[in-house]
């Protein structure tokens, strides 16, 4: 799955727009065709990859940004005539095309909420060359205080600081333990830095190996939610089914025609001969798998997490009785008439499902770009 669209193309609309400026001045040379080789390696890692902090580490260790404005640079330089008598370019000429491209560069940042948290380091830049240094001295100061390591660092603690929030608002403690112990991680290489800027490759090798330890754990975590779930809508579909509702429920409605009604029976027959064997055959797996049983269900973290962040579908009154009629759903077996009259009054009255169930809105994080703006000033 690519890198999202929207990130990927936020990243690489500078370049691809510095490569439709040379094409539409009808520039050609071997520094335009390096260019357009960088630009498809963009490219091609933005459809590799799935992870924005994976996609924009390796754009750095890979030296790409770099080398697109080096050959921008170059090309813009031949255009000009400047080397079109085969001498070197003086150093004010390449102190004029490197600032020219970074101004551009931050210009375009700049027009990107989403990229407020990049602005500083590429602005120290433009500054740093506006300073009245010659070239040398450009190049040294950026060198000596770790500058050019700043824009090839990645600046991973606003994505993961959101990250961590997202994952709080969706009520994914695993994740939030994962994106704490990366931020961890990131925070101590940039204390270990004499700049602040975390060696790129190192920090993609320690996210990484963070992310699977973690991995498994989460898999699991998933897998028994799942689990637990369809075993909890069998036992309630299983007792719905023996109420005088049945009939007009959705869920055993046939597809319409002549024989509507008798498919319709025929469905809530299935239900109710079928699901306390299907439910034992889920029990079974339940152990074997996880080691885990029906009582373990309201104990578990996975449950208790669901539970506390109002994300069970059924309402309190609804689990009661699911887990009255567990024990009389066997193969052959009925619910009683207390526990049927008890799923009549709470499907009459609509009190079947959590009133007070989370929203999707309470769960919708706010857009990146709002997010960090409160970078803008680092």
């Amino acid at each position: 799955m690519p890198v999202d669209k929207s990130t990927a193309d936020s990243i690489l609309d500078t370049y691809r727009n510095m490569l439709r400026d040379v094409d539409g001045r009808g520039l050609e040379g071997e520094a335009v065709d390096k260019m357009r080789a960088v630009l498809d390696r963009m490219e091609a890692l933005a459809q590799e990859l799935d992870d924005v902090i994976e996609f924009t580490t390796r754009l750095s260790t890979e030296n790409l940004f770099v080398d697109f404005s080096n050959y921008y640079g170059k090309a813009l330089m031949a255009a000009s005539g400047q080397n079109s008598t085969g001498k070197e370019p003086t150093d004010e000429e390449l102190l004029k095309q490197t600032l020219a491209a970074y101004d551009e560069s931050l210009q375009t940042l700049e027009a990107e909420p989403a990229h407020a948290h990049i602005v500083p380091i590429v602005r120290k830049v433009v500054d740093i060359g506006r300073s009245g240094v010659s070239y040398p001295e450009f190049l040294r100061i950026c060198e000596v205080e770790g500058v050019f390591l700043g824009l090839n660092s990645p600046h991973a603690k606003p994505v993961i600081e959101y990250e961590i929030y997202c994952a709080k608002l969706g009520h994914r403690p695993l994740e939030v333990k994962m994106r704490t112990e990366v931020l961890e991680m990131y925070e101590r290489l940039v204390a270990r830095s004499a700049f602040g800027w975390p060696d790129p490759l190192e920090y993609e090798l320690a996210r990484q190996k963070i992310e699977w330890a973690y991995e498994p754990e989460m898999i699991k975590w998933k897998m028994i939610e799942d689990r637990w779930d369809r075993m909890l809508s069998l036992v309630h579909d299983w007792v719905d089914s023996f109420c005088s509702f049945a009939p007009t429920d959705a869920r055993w409605a046939g597809m319409g025609g002549a024989n509507s009604r008798a498919v319709t029976m025929r469905n809530i027959k299935r239900t109710q001969q079928c699901n306390p064997g299907r439910l034992k055959v889920r029990e079974k797996i339940f152990h074997d798998y996880f080691g885990l049983q029906w009582a373990d269900i309201w104990t578990h973290p996975t449950y208790r997490n669901q539970y506390a962040a109002r994300m069970i579908w059924y309402s309190d009154a609804c689990l009661d009785y699911i887990k009255a009629a567990y024990d009389l759903c066997v193969p052959g077996g009925r619910p009683s008439d207390d526990l049927i009259a008890q799923a009549e009054k709470l499907y009459s009255s609509g009190a079947f499902k959590r009133a007070d169930m989370i929203s999707a809105e309470e769960m919708r994080p706010m857009e990146f770009a709002q997010w960090v703006q409160k970078y803008v000033s680092l």
